[in-house]
């Protein structure tokens, strides 16, 4: 290898590793996020089926590595590996033009901008692998030296012919970058070249007009690599866009003296500069610092990693999103309400938020099948699985197990089936197996039996009203699910609603799921007392508080709370702030002391 090789491999090894770290610092989660957006499945049907249309091979070719992405670095050093051959093929073209030296770094320009296409996850990876295919197929024709014009054009139109079968609408860009290659390396009877742009026009038309692509646009640009009724940005086209524009600059720098190597360099080199000047701007652009981290923080709750899922949202809570999952995470560790007033809450929207238009969430997913609400979990887990593209895999999972617990046992061992043909999940689906039609094992299944018990004894609508109302439901059938209770006294915290804390606190305290009182639901036990017992009862029954209620808050005194779960500590703690309240009414940082109480989130906490 002599030294400019050796020159050239070291450029390129070092942007790749400043590439690479790019990549993990800025898509890595998102790039998990494809893994969960589809399933791929080693089935002859789904292989028949997206073999026989248009760009079927690259669907299967980027399926098939988008698999691997379960683990975020793995998913950016496959997604690397991928673009690196892109620009190897495309320094391997630009190469036999014969530019000089700086027109090196364009090469890497098409796979810069098809990683800005990664950020929008309706821009289906596929396009990565088509993108690869056209690449390797102009590497291929670039070489076809030996062949006659007439032979050369025989190979060209079998090219088009078959990238369009096999990539699909990057046959255009194939065809329109090899006419001006064939041009600007004045190959004979270049203009005939014209046929391979004809060809890729002519097998989208045909495949619009057979049903097998929907319309022209999708046959003939990066549309066709977008998902259905999406507006598709503008930005997508920039890799495409670029792969022309290397081949324009190299072209016109090709054959020239000696004397003009500085122009060259100067030239290539502000192409180059004003290239990277344009992605880092369109990067701003469409970043989306929430977005990223909720796909993060998805990640953890896929892989349950509970503590560190708490970790990073517990770091960024200035979205609802980050809220919920931290709330969620506290919640499958069992510390959810002893520890929900260590962080910002804002009501009950901060453990559960259902949109209004209730559009499927795999958060809400997991919320309330954390919460025990299983039907209600099943039907959003339903409709998350079957409208991103293809299964979610924990979706999925979440099904199958659901069903399990139903003792849909017919259901569940097609899920099972389903998912023992792919890859990465097929182990945990056979060890299900074990389940199927014997209720015994399912009863006695840490998970599957408390879901089971979790279901009410009469069918009911969910989400109907609040969460709240299918919180009371699960603990009416099975008081012992620690983290349906939990999120109950959570929810009732966080709505500042004592009354029904303490009515909560009568009715299972001592359960299964309630053997110990939490602080908060302490602190609140003792607010409900002392509130009651300080009020003036004309004053309560003018303000619209019930005789009875009354009555029942006064028979709530510190004797009652104190066997209730309220320890000395709390009671003494109480007086304490209820001194530093009396000589602070209005000043909030006076009684920082307490931020991390019921009673600070009640009197100071808006919602």
């Amino acid at each position: 290898m002599d030294k400019k090789n050796i020159l050239f491999f070291l450029i390129a090894a070092a942007l790749f590793l400043l590439f690479g770290y790019f990549l993990r610092e800025t898509l890595q989660y998102a790039l998990f996020w494809r893994e969960q957006q589809q399933l791929f499945l080693f089935d002859w049907p789904y292989l028949v089926e997206n073999l026989s249309r248009p760009g079927g091979l690259s669907i299967l070719a980027g399926g098939f590595w988008v698999q691997f992405f379960y683990l975020p670095a793995l998913a950016v050093f496959l997604t690397l590996v991928l673009l690196a051959v892109v620009t190897l093929c495309m320094w391997l073209v630009v190469r036999t033009m014969r530019p000089a030296l700086p027109v090196y770094p364009l090469s890497f320009l098409p796979a810069l901008f098809l990683s800005l296409s990664l950020f929008d996850i309706c821009f289906r990876y596929e396009a990565v692998t088509a993108y690869l295919f056209a690449a390797l197929a102009f590497y291929v024709y670039s070489r076809l030296e030996r062949f006659d014009w007439k032979g050369r054009l025989l190979a060209g139109g079998l090219f088009v012919l078959a990238l369009f079968y096999v990539a699909g609408p990057v046959t255009v860009l194939f065809a329109g970058s090899v006419l001006l290659y064939d041009i600007l390396m004045r190959r004979e009877h270049a203009l005939c070249s014209l046929l391979y742009p004809f060809l890729a026009l002519l097998a989208g038309y045909i495949a619009v007009r057979e049903g097998a692509i929907a319309t022209c646009m999708h046959a003939y640009t990066p549309l066709g690599y977008y998902e259905m009724g999406e507006t598709m940005p503008f930005f997508h086209y920039l890799s495409w866009f670029m792969l022309p524009l290397c081949l324009l600059v190299a072209g016109s720098l090709r054959g020239q003296g000696s004397g003009k190597h500085r122009l060259q360099a100067v030239v290539s080199l502000a192409f180059f500069a004003s290239a990277l000047f344009l992605f880092w701007n369109k990067y701003r652009e469409i970043r989306n610092p929430d977005l990223h981290d909720s796909y993060r923080y998805e990640y953890y709750a896929v892989n349950e990693e509970w503590g560190k899922l708490a970790d990073v949202a517990s770091a960024n809570l200035h979205t609802g999103t980050a809220l919920n999952y931290l709330n969620l995470a506290l919640a499958q560790q069992g510390v959810l309400a002893e520890r929900l007033f260590f962080y910002p809450q804002y009501g009950p929207n901060s453990l559960v938020f259902l949109p209004r238009d209730k559009a499927p969430d795999v958060k809400l997913a997991r919320i309330l099948f954390a919460m025990g609400n299983m039907a209600a979990a099943q039907n959003v887990a339903f409709n998350t699985c079957f409208t991103t593209g293809g299964y979610n895999p924990s979706m999925l999972k979440m099904i199958l197990q659901i069903d399990l617990m139903r003792g849909a046992y017919p259901v569940a061992r097609k899920y099972i089936g389903l998912l023992e043909k792919s890859l990465h999940y097929a182990g945990w689906a056979t060890a299900q197996r074990k389940f199927l039609f014997d209720d015994q094992a399912v009863e006695a299944d840490p998970l599957l039996g408390t879901g089971r018990r979790d279901f009410p004894r009469e069918e009911a609508f969910v989400l109907s009203a609040s969460p709240m109302d299918d919180l009371y439901k699960v603990l009416a059938t099975n008081p012992a699910d620690g983290k349906a209770m939990q999120y109950a006294l959570s929810y009732l915290l966080l709505a500042k609603d004592f009354n029904h804390v303490q009515a909560l606190i009568e009715q299972y305290y001592g359960a299964p799921g309630l053997k110990t009182l939490p602080l908060p639901a302490q602190e609140a036990l003792l607010f409900y007392s002392d509130y009651y017992h300080t009020m003036d009862e004309n004053y309560a029954l003018q303000h619209g508080i019930t005789q009875e209620q009354f009555r029942l808050g006064q028979t709530v005194d510190l004797d009652y709370c104190k066997a209730h779960g309220v320890s000395q500590e709390t009671i003494d703690r109480f007086q304490r702030f209820k001194e530093a309240y009396g000589k602070n009414r209005q000043s909030p940082q006076a009684l920082v002391a307490y931020r991390h109480t019921f009673w600070y989130y009640l009197l100071f906490t808006q919602i």
